[in-house]
């Protein structure tokens, strides 16, 4: 019952989002960030914890903005999501600016695929979409929801936005196939989960970080391309494919593993820092310590 409630209600809220101006569900969507973020007390406060440890802040008054400007963009995303449907490629490209498509053909003219790497930062959804309606299908990587029915109408959406995905739990073989067709794999690497990792620094603080690009790049010879979303002011956004990131190989796998997650979750931080109101502060990022 409670399956069927989740997926009726995204579905009706999605259904009326998506027939307001693009403006109007914007602010919608910030206002249900604000809301959230007076309303969920705990992650506000893990938010602001990270936010005073990350960036060194010590004024209260910053670190409450930014943290509220987080919950607002998180809640712009959903909305924005939530409009896929009555999305068509050209609205898309519209709505996004796109920077560095050269770098993803250059990488599949070596017949190898590509992983285009991101972090839960901006719109990372409509970054596969934007790629996807631009220059190639996308598959990224995802972990299924735990209400079926909600992944499902999740996984729809995606559909129809152009790109489909791959279980995080049981779809090694599809990835790996997916790069062997010489096409685009989406990994999403920024955050504490149960998946094989390794510790590298994240903000001055060991972080457990799954090293899944790093692997496969090596396994496949596939390039690794590290891409972020931003949202703009204007409530349109700016997307960035940066140029391959040179692996560095010591022959000894462990070392590789750890070096090359480094200088990835170097890359990520790089983008927080600069854009710290777009990354998702509420997730207990430093929460595995074993």
């Amino acid at each position: 019952m409670k399956d069927r409630c989740y997926a009726f209600l995204a579905t009706v809220i999605g259904c009326c989002v998506s027939r307001l101006p693009r403006r109007m569900s914007l602010a919608i969507g910030g206002w249900l960030g604000t809301l959230a973020f007076w309303l969920a007390s705990q992650q506000r406060k893990l938010a602001s914890e990270h936010l005073r440890c990350s960036l060194s802040l010590s004024d209260e008054q910053s670190v409450r903005t930014i943290a509220k400007q987080c919950f607002q963009n998180l809640g712009k995303t959903v909305v924005e999501f939530m409009r896929f449907p009555r999305l068509d490629k050209q609205q898309i490209q519209r709505y996004v600016k796109l920077e560095g498509v050269e770098h993803i053909e250059r990488a599949l003219a070596q017949g190898k695929g590509a992983i285009i790497l991101t972090g839960h930062f901006g719109n990372w959804e409509l970054l596969a979409a934007s790629i996807s309606a631009t220059v190639a299908p996308l598959t990224p990587i995802v972990r299924e929801l735990r209400s079926p029915r909600l992944n499902a109408l999740v996984s729809r959406y995606r559909e129809k936005a152009g790109y489909a995905t791959i279980d995080r739990d049981t779809g090694i073989r599809h990835a790996l196939r997916c790069l062997k067709r010489n096409e685009l794999l989406g990994i999403v690497a920024d955050v504490d989960t149960t998946v094989s990792g390794v510790f590298v620094n994240f903000f001055g603080r060991r972080a457990y970080t799954p090293y899944s690009p790093v692997a496969i790049a090596l396994k496949t010879g596939a390039a690794i391309l590290p891409s972020f979303i931003i949202r703009q002011p204007d409530g349109s956004h700016r997307a960035i494919i940066e140029p391959p990131l040179v692996l560095r190989r010591t022959n000894v796998k462990e070392k590789d593993l750890v070096i090359n997650t480094q200088r990835f979750t170097q890359i990520i931080e790089s983008y927080i820092r600069e854009y710290p109101a777009q990354w998702i502060w509420m997730h207990r990022r430093w929460k595995t310590q074993n």
